[in-house]
Parts: structure tokens; C-alpha cells; sequence
């Protein structure tokens, strides 16, 4: 589905390279964990995967290849449903993925096409569903609220909901449970791995062990802007190949053992 071969994003004001020839595939209905602390380099590798990177600023190398067919190189021209149809993307920060002076209904709407009333009641029924899964009953106050009136939680799981509703070939969901409290981020990953089991690819960003291990089929692992060890998540979980792996394995144990 997704092959990433030699990577290289260097920003050019500070004339630093970012990520650093990094390759890595995901396959039809496969899961992959990129795993790492902040600032290795995982969400901008998944903004350049998506064409979100401004070219103006950043320099970016290598080949991006979606079913074959190289996309990296389309710019701004990308395939036709690219974002939302054949690829979506789960931001990390939901405040900044909404529009703050709009209301929320309209936004979503503007992300599908709803011609008819029967589509737009069927549409409705659809999104009241899907918020519920999620633990967000009062659909009708959500879509008349503006981003800033509701929490960072309840907007991450908008987002979600919303995303999951175009049924994407490929989800990249990035640190996706991080604002939200215990009992939605449940659900939250029980609503991934409902997508996994239907043959949704997916690539999880994530600095949760916990989470990898819960969904990912394989992982790699990324410092400094490199791919230090990718594998199997059994394998690379249970005979770390790297120090750094090793000692993020063992702060994700200690960090959830301190929650508990």
C-alpha cells in the first residue's frame, strides 16, 4: 500500500536535517508503530506522507510510493481523494485541526459530500453513531459549538469520529490518546482495533509502548530523525536491538506503573 524509501526532510531556515533517509512500508490491513520521544521525527515524517509539508520550508527527498505510483513528487498536485478517501490523517494537536471561528457542524459537513436531504438525515444518523462510540452523547450541542467551547479531549474525539467516518484506505493516527482521560482513551483504541480487524491500514505515532503493542503488527523505532530498529512489535518489545529502545520499553513500564 505504502512504501517510504530513503526519506529526507531538511529544514531550509535552519538548514537542519530533520529525518534522515528513513524507510519503511505498510501493507494492505497492516498495522505500523512508529515509535519514538518527541522530536524524533514521526509526526513530520507522517505530515510529509500526507503532502502537508510547506516546500518553501522544508527540502524533502527520497520516494513516497502509494500503490506504486510515486506521489512525493506531485507537490501540491496530489491524486485525486488522496486526503480523506484514500489516506486520512489524526492530528496530535485537535485544537489546531479545526477552524476556530467556525462552527464544528459546518466544518464537518464541508468534509463530505451531502446532496439531498436523505443524505444529509442518513449523514446525521451516521455522525450521531459514530460520537456515541466515543462517548460523546449530545451530538445536537457539539455541532452548534465553536472548537474553543469544547474540551481538547472531546475535540480529539470529534476528530476521530469524523475521520473514521470517511473510511480511509490508510489512517495515520498520531499520538491520538494523549488528551483524553482513561476511559475514553478505551474506547478510542478499541475503535482502532474495530478498523484493523476490517482491514484498515494504519500507521500509529505513538511514545506509548502500551498502545504499540496493542495495535501495531510491526514497529519502528526512530531517534534523532533515523530509524535506529524496526521488526516484528513482539520481537522488537521483547529483545530490543538498541540500548535506546531498551530504555524507552522500560520508562513506558515504569511511567504506566506510576499512573496506576
Amino acid at each position: 500500500m505504502l512504501k517510504v524509501n530513503g526519506l529526507e526532510i531538511t529544514a531550509r531556515s535552519a538548514k537542519e536535517r530533520l529525518v534522515k533517509s528513513i524507510s519503511f512500508e505498510v501493507g494492505k490491513g497492516e498495522t505500523l508503530g512508529l515509535i519514538g520521544e518527541s522530536g524524533s521525527g514521526k509526526s513530520i515524517t507522517a505530515k510529509a506522507v500526507m503532502g502537508l509539508l510547506n516546500r518553501r520550508m522544508f527540502d524533502i527527498g527520497g520516494n513516497i510510493l502509494w500503490k506504486n505510483e510515486e506521489i512525493l513528487s506531485k507537490k501540491g498536485n496530489m491524486p485525486r481523494g488522496w486526503r480523506g478517501e484514500q489516506t486520512a490523517m489524526i492530528m496530535q494537536d485537535p485544537m489546531t485541526a479545526f477552524a476556530p471561528m467556525m462552527r464544528l457542524g459546518k466544518q464537518i459537513e464541508m468534509g463530505f459530500e451531502l446532496k439531498g436531504r436523505n443524505a444529509k438525515q442518513l449523514f446525521y444518523e451516521q455522525l450521531d453513531s459514530a460520537l456515541k462510540s466515543v462517548n460523546l452523547a449530545d451530538m445536537k450541542k457539539i455541532l452548534k459549538s465553536y472548537p474553543d467551547e469544547l474540551s481538547g479531549g472531546m475535540l480529539q474525539r470529534v476528530m476521530i469520529s469524523v475521520t473514521l467516518m470517511k473510511k480511509p484506505e490508510l489512517l495515520i493516527a498520531d499520538e491520538c490518546t494523549t488528551a483524553v482521560d482513561a476511559a475514553s482513551e478505551y474506547m478510542i483504541l478499541k475503535q482502532l482495533e474495530q478498523q484493523r480487524k476490517n482491514g484498515m491500514s494504519m500507521i500509529i505515532i505513538t511514545h506509548d509502548f502500551g498502545v504499540a503493542a496493542r495495535l501495531c503488527d510491526k514497529v519502528a523505532v526512530m531517534k534523532s530523525g533515523n530509524i535506529i530498529e524496526k521488526g516484528k512489535t513482539l520481537d522488537v518489545f521483547t529483545s530490543p536491538q538498541t540500548e535506546y529502545t531498551h530504555e524507552l520499553a522500560a520508562a513506558s513500564v515504569l511511567f504506566r506503573e506510576d499512573v496506576c
